[in-house]
């Protein structure tokens, strides 16, 4: 029965972490910042300064600031998909996901100088940790690979 249950408990552990980065693409696109917040550790820390030229910031309302500031007035679509899932240790996860997004601001709402949209290719750098039971995002990094620009 061992050998079985190591192996049901990675896949149940992988298929939770899909989830709470389905619900991530999720709740940004539809901007329900409270749920967005919630699969957060408390001590999250996000790095985006390929998009941002700022440092990385700590902590869920820095992370969910930093995320409205770039698209309360915008339509987006975030894709992600072939996870690379690390299990690290019990309550730990290394994850890589390519990603893709689609970012189009109001007109003059753009916080890129003469820019109505951007499509981004790239990859989240993420760790998960298990937090009473649920899986939650501890820290993210993105990397981009590749960047279109629109311009106004």
């Amino acid at each position: 029965m061992d050998t079985i249950s190591e192996p049901l408990a990675r896949l149940v552990a992988f298929e939770a972490i899909k989830n709470v980065k389905a619900r991530y693409c999720r709740f940004l696109d539809t901007k329900d910042w409270p749920a967005f917040a919630a699969l957060f550790t408390a001590d999250a820390m996000m790095d985006v300064h390929e998009d941002t030229g700022r440092e990385p910031v700590f902590g869920v309302d820095a992370i969910v600031a930093q995320v409205r500031f770039a698209v309360d007035h915008a339509a987006t679509s975030h894709q992600v998909h072939s996870p690379e899932i690390d299990l690290a240790g019990g309550d730990t996860a290394h994850v890589k996901w390519a990603m893709q997004d689609r970012v189009v601001w109001q007109p003059g709402q753009s916080p890129i100088e003469g820019v109505q949209s951007i499509t981004g290719y790239g990859q989240y750098h993420e760790v998960y940790r298990r937090v009473d039971g649920e899986w939650k995002i501890a820290s993210l990094r993105l990397s981009r690979f590749h960047l279109d620009m629109h311009g106004e």
